[in-house]
């Protein structure tokens, strides 16, 4: 069986673009958008200076992130290895984007579904060399099969060294550079100006690269392409939705087991958790670029999918939320024990599948740390405890001094404990990667500095813990207290999806 790979001797490569505009004639990708391109890299100072380059292009991966995270299948590997897409079955969620460590997914604009390389695919199905490849004067791009011994590319990488890009994401690329530097392989090694021959960086990618020095000693990129986030408003809504949504129904179902038989609780506050997982599931499907086939991924699910399995959860909580209601309103209480703890589980669940599929997207290190998943589910409680007291207060709850006792001490515990999580998170826990020190850098000194430190932490962890601690517990300490603790759980969603992208990847 075939196994197809790619080896580039970058000794042989002019930087003239042939490839670029070869796959762009072959597979009509649109204006602003590229399945490769070339990097380009200054070294020296004048008069020694050099200009390398590097053409970039999907890596082909053993162990494709992308593939793992596709919720439909969209996504597959071919009998040859290569990895491809189907644009028949992709819904357009940007998750391939957000998982690829190399930066080489985009959303075709004509399609609004992925598009990737996949070594023209169609042109070996006519026994022809990938477009690049035949159009290189050089003749840098070597293709072949690997479990060819005599084919071109084997005897190249055997008597070669060669490298792969970002082999600390054990991906298994099978994209090989033959005198590959660095300054060339590592996007985080060069110094990026923001200015490059063919235009301008935005100001807001600006402020994700490091100051640019001008050290003529340094090396420095010269051209390369950036991407917008492929995750933003709509993910953070979603995590605002879905967290008070879970809170509010575990902590009403679980203060009506307790015997606070208020319909406050068995009743109103699953309603209120309904409305919002039905924002949250109408947030999701309108990000979607292709939101009429949101159904697919319940049609063809990829279980290796965490945001898979997500959408499973969402799903059979609304339906135990329904469940639950129908009981509610019938008065009996003997189905509503029957599935009081199923509903509290799949709405648990439902919150933590969050931690496990940001960090299946692989390319961003900021979302790897497992105590994320933890955070999630505390925050979850702390939103709902948040919401639940405002509601408590307002309306005529029997015994209710006690059940905003019960909840004070919910919002002081999963404050504390939200508030150790992120110091731990963002000062302790260190992988060693020059990418998560990088997000780290945008939080702790960067553009989001002031919404972590006086959102986040003051008003959303240090202020509500003060107020309980120096007041105590009444109507103006919870409201107040309540109002704070989400909004700094707005700012702390806002941060961890926006600064765990700004890092470039190419």
């Amino acid at each position: 069986m075939s196994k197809y790979a790619m080896a580039i001797d970058l000794r042989a490569c002019i930087g003239c673009h042939a490839c670029t505009i070869a796959c762009k004639s072959e597979h009509d990708i649109p204006i602003g958008t590229w399945r490769c391109w070339v990097k380009e890299v200054e070294k020296g100072t004048f008069p020694n200076t050099r200009r390398e380059f590097l053409p970039v292009l999907c890596n082909q991966c053993d162990d494709a992130p992308c593939q793992n995270i596709c919720p439909t299948k969209a996504l597959f590997r071919r009998n040859d290895g290569i990895v491809d897409l189907d644009p028949e079955w992709c819904i357009g969620c940007k998750s391939c984007i957000a998982a690829c460590p190399y930066d080489q997914i985009f959303i075709d604009p004509n399609t609004s579904t992925a598009e990737k390389c996949n070594f023209c695919s169609n042109r070996l199905e006519a026994d022809l060399e990938p477009a690049c490849v035949v159009v290189c004067p050089t003749e840098c791009r070597v293709f072949g099969d690997l479990e060819d011994p005599d084919a071109k590319i084997n005897k190249l990488l055997t008597h070669e060294p060669h490298n792969v890009r970002k082999p600390e994401y054990n991906t298994s690329p099978n994209i090989y550079y033959v005198n590959g530097s660095q300054q060339l392989l590592d996007p985080t090694k060069p110094m990026q100006s923001g200015i490059y021959k063919q235009g301008e960086m935005s100001e807001e990618l600006k402020q994700s690269v490091p100051e640019f020095k001008n050290d003529p000693q340094e090396s420095r990129t010269v051209y390369d392409t950036f991407h917008n986030i492929p995750w933003d408003k709509n993910i953070i809504t979603y995590l605002m939705t879905k967290g008070a949504s879970t809170g509010l129904l575990i902590l009403s179902l679980f203060l009506w087991w307790v015997g606070y038989k208020s319909s406050l609780f068995s009743f109103w506050m699953p309603i209120l958790s309904g409305v919002l997982l039905t924002v949250t599931g109408y947030v999701l499907i309108t990000d979607l670029k292709k939101p009429e086939r949101f159904y697919y991924i319940l049609l063809r699910s990829n279980w290796n999918s965490w945001m898979a399995w997500g959408t499973w959860f969402i799903t059979l909580k609304g339906i135990f939320i329904l469940l639950w209601l129908l009981g509610a309103m019938a008065d009996n209480n003997g189905f509503l024990d029957f599935i009081l703890w199923p509903t509290i589980l799949l709405s648990f669940l439902s919150s933590i599948y969050t931690g496990f599929f940001f960090a299946q997207a692989s390319a961003r290190d900021l979302w790897k740390g497992s105590e994320n998943t933890i955070d999630i589910g505390v925050l979850s409680i702390l939103k709902g405890a948040a919401i639940l007291a405002f509601f408590v207060i307002i309306f005529p709850v029997a015994d209710k001094a006690n059940v905003l006792n019960t909840l004070g001490n919910v919002i002081t515990v999963c404050t504390l404990l939200h508030f150790s999580i992120l110091m731990f998170s963002i000062l302790l826990h260190r992988f060693g990667s020059v990418a998560h020190e990088r997000s780290i850098e945008l939080i702790l000194k960067g553009p989001f500095k002031k919404e972590f430190w006086n959102g986040a932490i003051i008003a959303g962890c240090a202020v509500p813990m003060f107020i309980f601690w120096w007041i105590g517990y009444n109507y103006f300490t919870f409201l107040l207290s309540s109002t704070l603790i989400v909004l700094g759980s707005y700012y702390w969603d806002k941060i961890w999806v926006q600064a765990g992208q700004k890092v470039p990847l190419s």
